[in-house]
């Protein structure tokens, strides 16, 4: 006579299957978030390095002339912005999609950046310098 598993059986499995799942999920999640802020982090790090070398160039030549970050249009998709800093410019998105991690250029010296599908820091480019003008809290746990 074949046996068989019992009802009990493959109850217990699937509810063991599902609590791994369920904690898999939440772990991917996290470490989503993790890279997109690290992601995050590293965009500002190098649009501001990006801001001080010319800057330093600038000083070195005695040129006053005024920094411009690029010359993409505002809230264009797939623009290059900070093409005249960065060696690889970023791709722009527009308002209405609100990407995670893609900057969107909102006036001829404003930027910001999806953090989440809600919130987002917002930068602007004036004397020379990149500043985050969201709130505080925003502001410090991405400076």
């Amino acid at each position: 006579m074949k046996k068989a598993f019992s009802f009990l059986e493959i109850i217990i499995v699937i509810l063991i299957i599902s609590i791994i799942s369920t904690f898999l999920i939440i772990k991917t999640s996290s470490s989503l978030d993790f890279v997109n802020k690290t992601n995050i982090n590293a965009d500002i790090a190098q649009i501001r390095s990006s801001i001080s070398k010319e800057n330093s160039k600038n000083v070195l030549l005695n040129d006053t002339s005024i920094l411009k970050l690029d010359d993409a249009n505002i809230e264009e998709e797939k623009s290059l912005l900070f093409s005249n800093i960065l060696d690889k410019p970023l791709i722009s998105t527009n308002s209405l999609k609100k990407e995670i991690g893609k900057w969107i250029k909102t006036s001829s010296n404003k930027y910001k950046i999806y953090i989440t599908n809600e919130e987002y820091l917002e930068f602007e480019f004036t004397n020379n310098s990149f500043n985050c003008i969201s709130s505080i809290e925003l502001c410090k746990d991405f400076e």
